[in-house]
């Protein structure tokens, strides 16, 4: 059976007058492998900064291993981003 590793819930993020995130949910599950795909300004490295606890969301939830990532060394201790 394959669990949730992450899951975001409505994110949202706004720097200033841009909307960068405009109420993303997504579930991601173990033992698969996914892309992220879009234009340069879609959102995908907003997106995996607030998911990476780089960033903070406007509004919204975000959860990896089922837990905030933001100051918690046991979530950030096992993810890796590499932004370029």
């Amino acid at each position: 059976m394959n669990s949730t590793v992450v899951e975001a819930r409505n994110l949202s993020k706004r720097y200033k007058d841009v909307l960068a995130l405009d109420d993303v949910s997504l579930s991601i599950t173990a033992n698969r492998i996914y892309g992220l795909l879009g234009r340069n300004g879609a959102g995908k490295t907003t997106l995996m900064s607030i998911l990476t606890a780089q960033a903070f969301a406007s509004s919204g939830e975000a959860a990896v291993f089922g837990t905030s990532p933001y100051e918690n060394d046991a979530v950030l201790s096992r993810l890796c981003f590499i932004r370029e």
